[in-house]
């Protein structure tokens, strides 16, 4: 037994000599041409080195310098270079007729891709009609064998670079490409590890650019392909993801059968700082469908920082949202939606067609919105001037640069709406609307929102509807509301409270104009705003300084049974008459002229209490509104007044002046609170 052991190792020994002089026997340069004249005669352009190649026995394999294929000319082309690298084989199953490949090694490789300038339309062949997709079973497709040309233990490429260009201008350029495969064998798990930085790019305009990494186990066993472990992470540096959003991670599990298009997603999670988004289930291909659920958790306040918007600190920090999704024909179901922001829980169903234009469906239930919670916070005026003159300016520009063509496109891509919303209320101040109901209905720039009702938190109910119409900018709305507490409401409003009383209104309104001035300048439309039990803190003054009511306190009301207001309103001229004022001690009747496209009031009112009538006028701007008694009405109640009193016309002057103030302020204070609540109400 000795003895042929020896034998076989001198054979071994002889064997080895034998190969190593016929390597050094063999020439490089002639396996270099040769290599070089098939990759010509494949490609078109030769494989060149740039020294010959080294071989070797034990193991057998290849040892490389610099080498480069192809080249970029007249701004295009492929090119492809290595510094070096090396390819080792498996000896064993070399002896026995198959190939192994032990390691492939390339260091600092090179791909560069430029592509030429874009085809022209005329120019363009016709793109061939796009064929209905199919399923896998329909096609009868047959999954790739699993059958491999060569294995390979370990592929190792160090410091690689990717330097690409297309006709549109779009440059990406791969820096530090780093990427490991090992034991890539026939139905056996391969593991692959990648990381480089990349930056892309569009006409010089920074897109993206970050760091990447890529961690995975593959299996292929046709027909599966199964994956687990994978980790692909995405560390933005700049374009159009902020440094914030990183870094990003997506983790996920699963199997995809080729042959019949299938996959099966075990779990697929994206995380990043500020939430976490979770999906799993499972999809076809070819169609493109999936059903299963989704999930996603994290912070408002950290979402609302990646914009720049900075939301008021809470206790309660949290986004929740689950739902089962599916999705088939172009068209994404969310059903059973639980989520949760902050406090406010919501509920319901969504569908959307993800067709031009998008179309949306469904119905939502939400509980109390504070919306004090969400507002951004205020900027400082150094800060807040440039960005409310830059935005005016980008408005202004918008309004100027629009046209017809494109305002039609535009029109058209308008989201087609059918939904029905019902909250339990919002919130902002000390203001709040509660039990709010309608339904939203309509497309292409046009909806209707129909069934709304709610309640005042100050008291009261609004029931209406409204109809908007974008393209045309034209709006009208329909509303009644009842028993309004008229002092609550323009408490929250923050007017004080120098009116109360309870009221009811009745109005139909139409506007149109592409702006807030505009649709005031073209208010049209009627109504009756009514006030029961209404009380007028400042009635109290009058007696004091009207002449002939002096020292009659208390025989002048300040609480009136009723105050109606009949307006119709044409091209923003609102015309109020006869406005009706009535109580046990005291009646009124008036008229007023409000020009909103001037923002101008003209009103009068005859005030009838003890035996006299006691006109009072207001007129002037909305921001500079004169009151006071009508100087007719002045000079003679300062005539019948006793020569004793008037002392050389010194009293009667006196008695002017303080009548017209004191019906001035009764009005004024009146007013003061009709306007408070209508600003308050439509926001000015």
């Amino acid at each position: 037994m000795k003895r042929v052991l020896l034998w076989i190792l001198g054979i071994v020994i002889v064997l080895g000599v034998a190969g190593a002089i016929l390597l050094g026997r063999i020439d490089t340069q002639f396996v270099v041409n040769q290599i070089a004249d098939a990759t010509a005669k494949a490609t078109g352009k030769p494989l060149v080195f740039a020294s010959a190649p080294s071989l070797s026995l034990l193991p057998p394999g290849v040892k490389f310098g610099q080498a480069g294929w192809g080249e970029i000319k007249d701004g295009q082309g492929l090119a492809v270079s290595v510094k070096s690298g090396m390819v080792e084989l498996e000896l064993a199953p070399l002896l026995s007729g198959n190939l192994v490949v032990r390691e492939v090694r390339l260091d600092n490789p090179v791909l560069e891709v430029r592509e030429g300038k874009a085809v022209s339309g005329q120019d363009a062949p016709a793109a061939a009609p796009a064929a209905p997709p199919v399923s896998g079973a329909q096609t009868g497709a047959v999954a790739p064998s699993d059958e491999l040309p060569v294995e390979l233990m370990r592929l190792v490429v160090r410091q690689g670079e990717v330097r690409y260009v297309d006709a549109r201008g779009v440059h990406l350029e791969i820096k530090d490409l780093n990427l490991s495969v090992e034991n890539l064998r026939r139905r056996e798990e391969a593991g692959m590890q990648c990381d480089f930085s990349f930056d892309l790019k569009e006409d010089q305009k920074a897109i993206l650019a970050g760091n990447l990494a890529l961690d995975a186990k593959l299996r292929y066993y046709a027909p599966h392909l199964t994956f687990r472990q994978i980790s692909l992470t995405v560390t933005p540096l700049g374009g159009l993801l902020p440094k914030e959003a990183g870094p990003a991670q997506l983790v996920c599990e699963g199997a995809l059968n080729l042959q019949t298009q299938s996959l099966r997603l075990a779990t697929a999670r994206l995380s990043t700082p500020q939430a976490r988004l979770t999906l799993g289930g499972e999809a076809t291909l070819t169609p493109q469908a999936f059903k299963g659920t989704v999930s996603l958790e994290g912070s408002p306040r950290k979402l609302a920082a990646l914009t720049g918007q900075t939301l008021k600190p809470s206790d309660n920090d949290v986004l929740s949202f689950k739902s089962v999704l599916e999705y088939a024909d172009d068209t994404l179901h969310l059903r059973q939606i639980v989520m949760q922001l902050d406090d406010i829980p919501v509920r319901g169903d969504l569908s959307l067609a993800l067709g031009t234009p998008l179309a949306i469906s469904g119905g939502i239930q939400t509980g109390m919105i504070n919306l004090d919670k969400y507002l951004p916070l205020p900027q400082n005026d150094t800060s807040a001037a440039p960005s409310r003159k830059a935005a005016e300016g980008k408005a202004q520009g918008g309004a100027s640069s629009g046209s017809s063509a494109q305002s039609t496109q535009s029109v058209q891509n308008r989201p087609g709406v059918n939904l029905r919303a019902a909250l339990a209320g919002v919130r902002q101040g000390k203001l709040s609307v509660t039990d709010i109901a309608f339904i939203l209905k309509g497309e292409k720039g046009r909806y209707t929102v129909t069934s709304l009702s709610c309640a005042l938190g100050s008291g009261g109910s609004i029931k209406g509807s409204a109809v908007a119409d974008l393209p045309s900018k034209a709006y009208s709305l329909k509303a009644t509301a009842a028993g309004v507490n008229v002092g609550g409401l323009l408490e929250a409003l923050g007017k004080g409270r120098p009116v109360d009383g309870v009221a009811a209104l009745d109005a139909d309104l139409s506007m149109r104009g592409a702006d807030a001035k505009a649709m005031l300048a073209g208010l049209n439309g009627r109504g009756v705003l009514e006030v029961r039990n209404m009380h007028l803190e400042a009635m109290s003054a009058l007696p004091q300084n009207v002449p002939g009511l002096t020292g009659k306190k208390g025989a002048v009301p300040d609480r009136f049974d009723l105050v109606r207001v009949p307006f119709t309103a044409r091209n923003g001229e609102v015309t109020a008459q006869p406005i009706t004022v009535s109580s046990a001690g005291l009646n009124a009747s008036g008229r007023a002229l409000a020009s909103l496209p001037r923002e101008y009031l003209d009103a009068t009112a005859d005030i009838k209490t003890l035996g006299m009538t006691i006109p009072v006028v207001a007129k002037g701007p909305f921001s500079n509104i004169s009151y006071g008694v009508d100087p007719k009405f002045a000079l003679d109640m300062a005539r019948k007044l006793p020569g004793a009193l008037l002392d050389g016309g010194k009293a009667a002057g006196g008695a002017t002046r303080n009548g017209a103030e004191g019906a001035g302020g009764v009005m004024k204070k009146g007013l003061e609170g009709a306007g408070g609540l209508m600003r308050g109400l439509f926001g000015k």
